[in-house]
């Protein structure tokens, strides 16, 4: 913590003797579009569970941000989340956090 903190203040002092911008609103942009899904994901697995919230996850980010197709989005998304169910859940019987599906299909 305490080196972060001090590397915060190197970059601001130094920041303010750079004339040039630190990073431009389509930088920011990009950064937030990866930014704000994520921290939606870990608020999402709290509730619905890693599975809905890693597909909804995958889904959302091939969709919005890579542009493509609807069907090509949820099926990888699908795909992806049943190999980590089978991977985790069922291969290495790792506790992951469950939500309300799970449940319903008895896992």
């Amino acid at each position: 913590g305490g080196g972060s903190l001090y590397g915060l203040i190197v970059a601001l002092v130094a920041h303010r003797k750079a004339a040039e911008t630190f990073v431009t609103r389509a930088q920011a942009r990009r950064v937030l579009a990866v930014f704000v899904p994520t921290l939606l994901f870990c608020l999402v697995t709290q509730f619905l569970g890693l599975y809905v919230a890693s597909f909804l996850l995958i889904a959302g980010f091939m969709r919005l941000v890579g542009k493509i197709a609807l069907w090509k989005s949820l099926l990888t998304a699908f795909l992806f989340t049943a190999i980590m169910f089978v991977t985790f859940d069922i291969a290495f019987d790792v506790i992951m956090p469950k939500g309300p599906l799970e449940a319903a299909f008895g896992h």
